[in-house]
């Protein structure tokens, strides 16, 4: 995840009929996965000398080490999605590139990702599979911020926490060439995950940002996101043009307007994090309920394994919830 200040402003929900199912879905299952899983540390942020929020992996070299030990040679996506939908979660989403840029598909863009370090081999491709085959729908999250890329201004300069949104100089012509170009990287990897893989359900945008740029071309990329998949469900976190809007970590004080969802960490921080269990099923069921009450999904995030498993408390907590009648729980 990405530093975000929750917004409520105005967004363009879509009309397309094939994204009406997203205010009904309730119960999403959030997974961030990547070369963070192989230490346990929050991924991305841990790169950053003294962030205060799990774990450190400081300089960036000892992060990207990571990649080299990156190696889920027991991923079974199927088994994560049978058991999802006997929980009751309706749609998933896995983070496809974390702010890092380590890009869990073949990217023809960019140096960081399973292109260059598991021999091509593609870990959406049977994600995806599994949740048709299970009945859920299929989000991606993607990260506009990419700290890999040479042009990409991280904000944290020396990657410490104690000089938080510092940037070294430049002219703006410049600055404008480098987001220009970057934008086109971007577009180039947006483009291979919503043409790959046939029909993507969601897409889950975060760390989107520049400088102190305002002008991200976000209706040019809406509209470019369409294009492709005219029944896709975006949220809002690109210059607020998306469908729905994502408060974080907290539930909302208010009821938002329109189409919502609240993504909540589960287990100590967004990555897997085996030192810490899962919440009972309770827990789930009573955030759940909360939000449904107001119109609302949740997202709640569960971390996989570098070795491509489930945390070994998942399965039990999925066996709990589906015993649950969540139309008694929740009244969903």
């Amino acid at each position: 995840m990405a530093d975000f200040e929750e917004s409520t402003e105005a967004y363009s929900r879509t009309n397309h009929p094939d994204a009406q199912w997203f205010p009904h879905a309730g119960f999403g299952l959030f997974m961030h996965w990547g070369i963070h899983s192989v230490a346990g540390i929050q991924p991305s942020w841990a790169m950053i000398k003294d962030y205060p929020y799990g774990g450190e992996a400081h300089p960036p070299e000892k992060y990207y080490a990571l990649a080299e030990q990156f190696n889920p040679q027991r991923y079974d996506p199927d088994k994560w999605m049978a058991a999802a939908k006997r929980a009751g979660f309706t749609y998933a989403v896995l983070t496809t590139k974390h702010h890092d840029g380590y890009t869990l598909w073949p990217s023809k863009h960019g140096n960081m990702g399973t292109h260059r370090h598991l021999d091509g081999r593609d870990l959406l491709k049977p994600y995806v599979e599994a949740c048709r085959k299970h009945g859920l729908k299929v989000g991606f999250y993607f990260s506009f911020a990419d700290w890999n890329h040479p042009l990409y201004p991280v904000g944290d300069v020396d990657f410490d926490f104690n000089k938080r949104n510092q940037f070294p100089p430049i002219e703006p012509e410049e600055d404008r060439r480098r987001f220009d170009t970057f934008y086109e990287f971007t577009m180039g990897q947006i483009g291979e995950l919503l043409t790959r893989y046939g029909k993507i359900d969601l897409l889950w945008f975060d760390g989107v940002g520049w400088r102190d740029r305002k002008d991200l071309r976000a209706q040019e990329t809406i509209t470019r996101i369409r294009a492709l998949q005219p029944g896709i469900v975006v949220n809002n976190r690109w210059g607020k043009v998306g469908d729905y809007v994502t408060p974080e970590c907290q539930f909302p004080e208010k009821r938002p307007e329109g189409w919502w969802e609240t993504c909540q960490c589960t287990n100590g921080h967004w990555g897997y994090n085996p030192g810490k269990p899962l919440p009972p099923a309770d827990w789930f069921l009573s955030l759940l309920a909360k939000c449904r009450a107001w119109g609302g999904n949740l997202l709640a995030n569960i971390g996989p394994a570098p070795d491509g498993t489930m945390p070994e408390d998942f399965y039990p907590l999925c066996d709990a919830l589906a015993k649950m009648s969540l139309t008694e729980k929740t009244g969903w």
